[in-house]
C-alpha cells in the first residue's frame, strides 16, 4: 500500500455511544424519539435494516450450500466464500437486538433461508452466475443500507458489502450523489487515499496495453472523479496530493501493474469504511459505494494477475466493531 495512505481513524468512544442511548453495542443510534411520539410507537431504524441484512446472508448461505450439495467438486472454490458469509451472519446476529415485551416483533420477523433461483437448478451450468448476481445484489443492498443505519453500524454494513462485491468482482453504476459538506478527518483520509490511487494508476498504466490499459484508464478517471467529489465535500482546505508516493509494488510488467492496482484498491477500503461512519446519510452511502467498488476492483485485478483473492470477511473494519455489547430494545 502506498505510504501516504493513512490508517483508518478510530471510532466513537463507548462512553459517547452510551450517552446517545444506543440499543446496539458499538452502534450509536440517532435520537430515538421524535417530537410528539412516545416510546411505544417509535421503531429503532437499525432493527429492520439488520433484519434485512441477516435475511440476505441467510439466503446467500442457503444458495452456496445448495450448489455445493449438487456440485461437491466446487468445494475448493466456494467453501472459503461460504465461510465468510457465515462470519457475516454471526456478527450481524450479535448486533440484532429486537424489542422486548410488546415490541418483540419490532422490525418484522426474519424469514426462513431461501436459495436464489438458478437456471437448471443448483447442479446446472448457470449456478455460479446466479451466485455472482446474488452477491452483486447483496453488495448493492448493503450500500443502500449504510445510508439508513446509524454511523457505526453503517461501517459494518459497508465492510460486508465490500466483501460481497469482491465475491462478485463487479461494481457497476454511478456513485450516489453527495450534497453534505464536511471537514471531518475521515473525509481527508479518503481523499489522501484517492490521491495515492490517482498517482499509482498513472504509473501502472504505462505497463499495460490493449483492453487492460483501457480498463486502467477508466478506473483512473473514476478515481479522479472521486477525488474531486471528496474535495468538494470538504468545507476546509483539501488535503493536497503529494509530489510522489512510495508504491508497494515495483511495476516492471503487466502482472506487477495489476498487483499494484489491487494494492491501491485495498488501501482505499479502510478509508471508505471509516468514512461510512459519517453522520450524514448521503455521505455514508457514498463511502459504502467507494468501499464496494474498491474491493471489487482489487479482486478483479488479482484475478488478472493470477493472485489469490482477498480473504478478509470484514475488509477495513476494526475488530471491536464486530463484537458489540447489545442491550434489549425498549
Amino acid at each position: 500500500m502506498p505510504k501516504a495512505v493513512p490508517r483508518m481513524p478510530g471510532t466513537v468512544s463507548r462512553r459517547a455511544l452510551l450517552r446517545r442511548g444506543a440499543v446496539l453495542g458499538g452502534a450509536a443510534l440517532l435520537p430515538p424519539w421524535t417530537a410528539g411520539c412516545t416510546p411505544e410507537t417509535v421503531m429503532h431504524d437499525d432493527v429492520p435494516v439488520l433484519a434485512g441484512a441477516i435475511a440476505s446472508e441467510q439466503n446467500l448461505i442457503a444458495s452456496y450450500e445448495a450448489v455445493l450439495s449438487a456440485q461437491p467438486s466446487l468445494a475448493a472454490r466456494l467453501d472459503p466464500v461460504l465461510a465468510r458469509h457465515r462470519e457475516h451472519l454471526a456478527v450481524l446476529k450479535r448486533h440484532y437486538v429486537p424489542g422486548s415485551g410488546d415490541r418483540a416483533d419490532e422490525g418484522g420477523g426474519i424469514p426462513a433461508p431461501r436459495a436464489v433461483p438458478m437456471p437448471g437448478g443448483p447442479g446446472g451450468d448457470g449456478a455460479l452466475e446466479a451466485l455472482r448476481r446474488a452477491e452483486d445484489r447483496a453488495a448493492a443492498a448493503r450500500t443502500a443500507d449504510a445510508a439508513k443505519a446509524a454511523p457505526e453500524l453503517a461501517q459494518l454494513l459497508a465492510s460486508v458489502g465490500a466483501c460481497e462485491a469482491g465475491h462478485a468482482m463487479l461494481a457497476s453504476g454511478g456513485p450516489p450523489a453527495v450534497r453534505s459538506r464536511s471537514d471531518a478527518e475521515a473525509v481527508r483520509a479518503a481523499l489522501r487515499a484517492e490521491h495515492a490511487a490517482v498517482y499509482g494508476y498513472g504509473v501502472l498504466g504505462a505497463r499495460l496495453r490493449g483492453p487492460l490499459r483501457r480498463t486502467a484508464t477508466a478506473v483512473w478517471n473514476d478515481h479522479r472523479d472521486r477525488r474531486d467529489r471528496l474535495e468538494s465535500i470538504l468545507s476546509g482546505e483539501p488535503a493536497a496530493a503529494a509530489a510522489a508516493y512510495r508504491l508497494p509494488v515495483r511495476v516492471t510488467s503487466a502482472r506487477s501493474a495489476a498487483l499494484l492496482a489491487a494494492e491501491l484498491e485495498d488501501g482505499l477500503v479502510p478509508a471508505y469504511v471509516a468514512l461510512a461512519g459519517s453522520p450524514a446519510p448521503d455521505l455514508r452511502a457514498f463511502a459504502a459505494d467507494g468501499a464496494r467498488r474498491a474491493r471489487a476492483r482489487s479482486a478483479a485485478w488479482r484475478s488478472r494477475a493470477g493472485a489469490p483473492a482477498p480473504e478478509e470477511a470484514f475488509p477495513g473494519l476494526p475488530g471491536r466493531a464486530r463484537s458489540p455489547r447489545p442491550a434489549p430494545g425498549e
